[in-house]
């Protein structure tokens, strides 16, 4: 038995699993950094408009870098210089749903005038808190308010 299969479709099939192979690399690399933490960060929506958009972020010595969940880019979305962080207000947000863990939304005031909002998982926002607060005193002064 013989199959002749065109060879568009051969070449849309082999496309198809580079993506998802490039995709699926791409998450690997980006959640095993130390310090790697889901998150959503509210962003301006193609639509106009804002939205909460999910993702994985991670910190380093010096900045906080958030790439977005289904992307293939390369570089973060999101690189906040720790220094650049001025103020922070941090409060609880309780599930509507049982059995769905608590996210602590944490809004970062940057030096330059404006906000980034982010929710964090409860679990992963001490280290975030942590390498936050524990920003060099030049950087600002920063306090918290629950």
């Amino acid at each position: 038995m013989h199959v002749d299969v065109p060879i568009i479709l051969v070449v849309i099939g082999t496309f198809v699993v580079l993506l998802a192979l490039a995709y699926l690399i791409r998450q690997l690399v980006v959640s095993r950094h130390r310090g790697s933490f889901e998150a959503s960060f509210r962003r301006r929506a193609i639509m106009g408009g804002e939205s909460w958009q999910p993702g994985l972020a991670f910190y380093g010595s010096d900045r906080l870098r958030w790439f977005r969940a289904f992307s293939l880019r390369i570089s973060p979305e999101e690189s906040i210089r720790r220094a650049d962080i001025m103020d922070l207000t941090r409060s609880d947000v309780q599930p509507s749903v049982d059995g769905i863990e608590p996210y602590l939304l944490l809004t970062l005031h940057l030096a330059d005038g404006t906000r980034r909002s982010m929710l964090v998982p409860q679990a992963a926002a001490s280290g975030v808190l942590s390498w936050i607060e524990s920003a060099p005193a030049a950087s600002g002064m920063l306090r918290g308010t629950d």
